[in-house]
């Protein structure tokens, strides 16, 4: 994987341009690494959404896990 260096300022501009290059990024400020972006895989993203929305909907793992089995047994 390409990894690209910017200087936070660029980033700040350039960010959604940046970011759809699909490159990790480094962001710098006066040449010193301060953060580091790289892209995630589909399945990843799903599944951190996932756990977003289980949070927001207060669902725990264990709940979630009973609820995905229950529907399984439905299909």
């Amino acid at each position: 994987m390409k990894t690209k260096i910017v200087p936070v300022k660029e980033f700040k501009n350039k960010a959604t341009q940046l970011l759809k290059e699909g490159k990790e990024i480094i962001i710098t400020r006066r040449g010193i690494p301060i953060a580091r972006l790289e892209p995630l895989d589909e399945l990843k993203g799903l599944m951190m959404k996932a756990r977003l929305e289980m949070e927001k909907a207060n669902i725990t793992e264990e709940k979630a896990i009973e609820i995905l089995r229950e529907v399984k047994q439905e299909i």
